[in-house]
């Protein structure tokens, strides 16, 4: 395995409004996203970077409702966001894995039954120049709330893989995280995002 030292990625960018909106409302706590690739020190570094990854703005939070009730804070189950990440990228002889940490925060809502929470959130890769991602996988992933607890959380591992030829660079490659959201679930953020 031709494989060379870890890149790190771990530069921090800011809070979204609807994330500080989160907060506000005393819902979520939410941390500042750290980013994939960012700054190097060297010409090497630069050469062979992490490719960019990024939480999608309008997929980055979910809101569970209970069945058949309405949409206000009473009929939620449980709330939940992609509030961080971290990583790095190893360069190996076919391509670049990026080894990304997701980190979850949920928190319950007073019509949630039972402790689990049930999520599916996506990893996305688009090539250079391109927007739309040219492959997508999707993950379920579950919280459990202690007795109790109001807040739980998870840390997802994931490690998307980019095939390149030898000595190719990864850096302009991008990589998006985000929850597979339902059309309702979509609209319901995008109308938060207004507010």
């Amino acid at each position: 395995m031709d494989r060379r030292r870890d890149r790190n990625i771990g530069t921090p960018a800011r809070k979204s409004p609807r994330a500080l909106a989160f907060a506000s409302l005393g819902f979520l706590a939410l941390t500042g996203c750290s980013g994939l690739g960012g700054g190097s020190n060297t010409a090497a570094d630069a050469a062979l970077a992490c490719p960019k990854v990024s939480i999608v703005r309008d997929l980055a939070e979910v809101t569970q409702f209970r069945n058949g009730g309405g949409r206000d804070l009473t009929d939620v189950t449980s709330r939940a966001a992609l509030a961080d990440y971290s990583g790095n990228c190893d360069y190996t002889s076919d391509g670049v894995t990026v080894n990304v940490n997701v980190f979850l925060i949920a928190e319950r809502g007073p019509a949630m039954q039972g402790n689990t929470a049930n999520y599916r959130y996506f990893v996305a890769v688009a090539k250079p120049g391109e927007e739309t991602p040219t492959t997508k996988s999707e993950f379920d992933t579950s919280v459990t709330f202690e007795s109790g607890k109001l807040r739980s959380g998870s840390r997802e591992e994931l490690a998307p893989k980019i095939p390149l030829p030898k000595d190719a660079n990864g850096k302009d490659w991008k990589i998006f995280l985000g929850f597979q959201l339902t059309p309702e679930q979509l609209a319901f953020n995008r109308a938060q995002m207004k507010q």
